[in-house]
């Protein structure tokens, strides 16, 4: 019995940890932060590439949407890297004011795409990475040219445009959660925001220079490990929205979760193995801390099964996992912004206990992925082309 107390008392300061960590940046996303301010505004010039795999069945709105700026029209470009798209859904982006690159990639990657068209771009200051379903407000590229005048690179807040499904409407908290604790709340303590795939603004030549160092599938996680390298700051803007489609159906949810588990896996081997002690800085620790590979529904499920056990065989035991419990449950509810706690939220919290049962099998299909060796992209099928009206 006293190997078995052992363990717990190992498992357990393994799980108070991440929750303490996790409970920081959560606390830290509530503290006012002081943006220095720019005297001399300049308008950069920005190319806007949207890295669009099989995405014939939203990629046109999208784009024509993105062209309501009102930003300068010859200060920014619109770039459509149609990669595997039917043959008229490229007639039909030929008849807009962008530029459209058709390659033929014999294995299709995101990183393929965007370094494609960086190859082909020149002379700009800014590069902003898109999906083919994001949208943005008409002056999206005005206020990411402010808060662009001091810094390399900038995540904008990628929102839910869509919650016609309880999993959409899960799927949606899920990425305002990670919005706070792994963006906001790390920028409030001056490290680095964690980069999502879309709505993200790299200084031109730098991720020119770059890109072509990404060789797998999770490239925002390959860039935010050479960021992290070169101590090069993350910054995070909460009030800068990109709305994306959030996935409507549970099966679609477990291949796309298997794939970005997958991502995070891969993500601590790189940093991990590219280790350098000179190089080490705040922002690359937490990278390490951050990406290891212990989920979130992981922890989870290590707690509930604890208390499960101590119930049963000491309830003493069990009260300090009990604890642990409701302070990770009360630090995951202060995560999600208030504006989302509405109807449907309720309405959708009787779907919770099958969303866990669904990001643990994403999760084992990602050790999976892993064991096969499988770096293969799947794009996510679409439902939805428009964002609510009241987003």
């Amino acid at each position: 019995m006293n190997l078995v107390f052992k363990i717990d008392t190992l498992l357990f300061s393994i799980s108070a940890m991440f929750t303490v960590y996790t409970l920081f940046f959560t606390l830290a996303a509530m503290l006012k932060r002081n943006k220095r301010k720019t005297n001399s505004i300049k308008t950069q010039s920005i190319a806007v590439i949207f890295a669009a795999y099989k995405e014939d069945r939203v990629i046109k709105e999208s784009v024509e949407s993105f062209m309501k700026q009102d930003y300068p029209r010859d200060k920014f470009q619109v770039v459509v890297v149609s990669d595997h798209m039917e043959e008229a859904t490229n007639l039909a982006l030929e008849q807009l004011p962008i530029t459209l690159f058709i390659p033929d990639f014999q294995e299709s990657m995101k990183h393929k795409s965007i370094s494609y068209a960086l190859d082909h771009l020149e002379g700009f200051d800014r590069v902003i990475i898109m999906d083919a379903d994001n949208i943005t407000d008409t002056d999206f590229l005005t206020r990411i040219n402010q808060a662009t005048q001091t810094v390399k690179v900038l995540q904008a807040h990628r929102t839910r445009k869509n919650e016609n499904t309880s999993v959409a409407v899960w799927d949606g908290i899920s990425e305002e959660i990670n919005n706070t604790i792994f963006r906001k709340g790390r920028v409030n303590v001056g490290l680095s925001s964690a980069l999502i795939g879309s709505g993200m603004v790299f200084d031109f030549e730098w991720l020119k220079q770059h890109m072509h160092e990404c060789k797998t599938f999770a490239e925002d996680k390959e860039l935010e490990a050479i960021l992290a390298r070169d101590n090069i700051f993350v910054d995070y803007s909460d009030d800068i929205y990109v709305y994306d489609e959030k996935t409507a159906r549970q099966d679609i949810l477990i291949r796309q979760r298997s794939r970005w588990f997958h991502a995070q896996i891969l993500a601590f081997s790189l940093i991990t193995k590219d280790f350098n002690i000179r190089k080490i800085n705040l922002s690359y620790i937490d990278k390490v801390i951050q990406w290891i590979p212990f989920p979130r529904p992981v922890r989870f499920l290590l707690i509930f099964l604890m208390i499960l056990f101590w119930s049963v065989v000491s309830f003493p035991v069990a009260i300090k996992w009990y604890c642990l419990l409701i302070i990770k449950i009360g630090t995951y509810l202060l995560a999600i912004p208030r504006n989302m706690y509405t109807q449907d939220f309720f309405v959708s919290i009787t779907k919770l206990p099958s969303m866990m049962i669904a990001l643990l099998r994403s999760y084992t299909a990602s050790i999976c992925r892993v064991k096969k060796k499988d770096m293969s992209f799947n794009n996510t099928p679409h439902h939805i082309t428009k964002k609510n009206n009241h987003e």
